[in-house]
């Protein structure tokens, strides 16, 4: 890795999206990376994110189930995430659906990443912070654009997979 360390802030689609390929081909060293990441600090996620997939539910899937020993690694809220996500939502109004009674994250996915550079510049560190999702980039109105907007650095999940050097692939058994 480079000299400028980098911290993944997840949003649901990416676990949704990685789900969608371990449903497919057997991914196992995909989960036990990104496990890796989260203890290190390098991934992190909004408690919006980890409720989007009721672990606690009746039903659990492979995703709830698998972040469900993981709660710490998803941020609650804070004053500066509520003061950015009122900023965001002045300039996105539909990025969340006012008539979901639910919380939404997508806001609260770029706060925290905010918050968190904010963090790191404010002691010096030499860190960049990256929504990770999958929304369409050419959307005026989604994630892409917020960050866009705000100055916050975005990668799609193929973005991230190379630049962690990590790749999915058939191997041909002999």
């Amino acid at each position: 890795m480079s000299s400028q360390e980098k911290i993944y802030c997840f949003d649901s689609s990416v676990f949704i999206s990685l789900n969608r390929v371990h449903q497919i081909l057997s991914i196992s060293d995909i989960w036990s990376e990104l496990k890796k990441l989260f203890k290190s600090g390098r991934l992190i996620s909004h408690e919006f994110v980890y409720e989007e997939f009721n672990p606690e539910g009746n039903k659990p899937d492979f995703i709830a189930k698998w972040i469900k020993d993981k709660k710490g690694y998803f941020f609650g809220i804070t004053d500066r995430q509520a003061e950015l996500t009122a900023k965001i939502l002045e300039k996105f109004p539909t990025l969340i659906d006012s008539e979901n009674e639910k919380d939404q994250a997508d806001p609260w996915i770029i706060a925290l990443a905010i918050e968190k550079m904010e963090e790191v510049t404010l002691f010096g560190q030499n860190t960049l912070v990256y929504v990770i999702s999958q929304e369409k980039i050419s959307s005026p109105k989604r994630i892409p654009a917020v960050c866009r907007e705000f100055k916050v650095p975005h990668m799609n999940l193929d973005e991230f997979l190379k630049d962690n050097g990590w790749s999915f692939g058939i191997i041909k058994q002999k």
